[in-house]
């Protein structure tokens, strides 16, 4: 099958912000670009890049998770892939994405997303192994792991890892007597991201008396409280906070810094360091098996051992006194970036594996929504018991599944 006769489907349980939703922005982007049928729907209304997929002509299917019960919107959505009549379908992110993949006809090419190396991710797709003809891996590591699960034996694995857009030129990097600017892009929650340690880094650059200018993107739980502890009243060293930008602006921004710095503590392939390095800056970041080491070696940045809290503050400080080591790693980061990682390369991967894969589709007009598979608690899909949950869920607004949006997110965290 030519790439101009397929129809792809990306469904996912939120957008809300992080790699999984900018993985889907570029990557729906460049394929519609090139002609290739593509739209995205989404299991709950949340859409902050929604300026960004519109400027791309992604088309876009959202539900609202505060007034609509789980059931209900994946009727929706499975209605609405009827209309549409894809013949692949990607399930990338939340159980309601693997939900999907049940109701299918059998002749969509049916496709399940790996996108964080955690054990809970693992688990919960293994559930769904049944029901998905392929699956993909954002990192090689991530499809190692599922080669070692008996459940994906027969399952073709694909590692295709995330792709960005590289810009043609960079500003100029850590000019000589300067302040290093230093940047986190990302969600500020504790978990994962660990940004509670940022604090005792501040602490370590200040007492080492290393004048930096530290600026935090993004937003999330742990905001206000990281806000509060971050506070830096010693000469020359200043912590900023600017919230969320549009993804247009996040170039604008990585163009105003000179190292990127990630602590997190798990990943599956951090789509914010491919874009930092992308831009030439240096990453600082955990030593982690998947997505890290597939990306970051001791010519384009600085690993640190997970454990090493102090490790962050002192890779830091040895770029200060090295800017040409920092110079030399910045042309070196930006250039794996542009060889390996470029949006174009990403949708390159997807295609040769869709295009082998892919063949036409009867659908079907009708669809018996059950109960969510992994759910333990069956019972509350009983017609009774659901007909008051969706009362439940129309006249209060709570959550009558079981599984707030945050929950069910976990199970597939994002990269940024």
């Amino acid at each position: 099958m030519s790439a101009t006769d397929l129809r792809i489907a990306f469904v996912t349980g939120t957008l809300q912000l992080g790699g999984s939703t900018t993985f889907l922005c570029n990557l729906a982007g460049e394929l519609i670009r090139r002609g290739v049928g593509c739209r995205v729907y989404c299991g709950d209304k949340l859409h902050p890049l929604a300026r960004d997929f519109e400027q791309r002509r992604i088309p876009i299917s959202l539900h609202d998770h505060e007034r609509s019960i789980f059931e209900d919107r994946l009727y929706a959505v499975l209605h609405e892939l009827s209309d549409y009549r894809p013949n692949v379908i990607v399930a990338t992110l939340a159980e309601f994405a693997f939900e999907a993949l049940r109701y299918l006809p059998c002749d969509v090419l049916r496709i399940a997303m790996v996108q964080s190396d955690d054990p809970l991710v693992y688990r919960t797709v293994e559930k769904y192994a049944g029901c998905m003809d392929e699956i993909v891996g954002v990192s090689a590591v991530i499809v190692r792991r599922l080669e070692e699960i008996a459940a994906f034996r027969e399952v073709p694995k694909h590692y295709l890892p995330y792709g960005v857009t590289i810009p043609e030129q960079t500003a100029s990097r850590a000019a000589a007597g300067k302040p290093l600017r230093i940047l986190y892009l990302g969600r500020i929650n504790n978990e994962q991201k660990r940004v509670h340690l940022f604090p005792k880094i501040v602490a370590s650059l200040e007492k080492a008396r290393l004048p930096f200018h530290w600026t935090i993107v993004g937003d999330g739980p742990d905001r206000v409280a990281l806000e509060r502890k971050m506070k830096s009243s010693a000469s020359g060293r200043r912590v900023e906070f600017i919230g969320t930008v549009n993804y247009s602006d996040v170039a604008r921004v990585l163009d105003m810094h000179d190292i990127f710095i990630l602590v997190s503590d798990y990943e599956g392939l951090p789509l914010s360091l491919l874009e930092a390095m992308g831009h030439g800056l240096v990453p600082v970041v955990s030593d982690l098996e998947s997505g890290i080491r597939e990306v970051v070696d001791e010519h384009n940045g600085m690993l640190v051992p997970v454990d090493d809290v102090d490790g962050y503050a002192r890779a830091i400080v040895h770029l200060n006194e090295n800017r040409k080591e920092l110079l030399a790693k910045s042309a070196a980061a930006r250039e794996r970036v542009r060889r390996e990682f470029s949006v174009e390369a990403t949708a390159d991967r997807w295609l040769r594996v869709l295009e082998a894969a892919a063949r036409p589709v009867q659908w079907p007009r009708e669809f018996h929504v059950r109960g969510v598979l992994i759910d333990p608690q069956q019972w509350k899909y009983a017609l009774p018991v659901r007909s008051l949950r969706r009362f439940l869920k129309k006249i209060l607004g709570h959550s009558g599944q079981g599984r707030n949006v945050s929950a069910s997110s976990r199970i597939h965290r994002g990269a940024r």
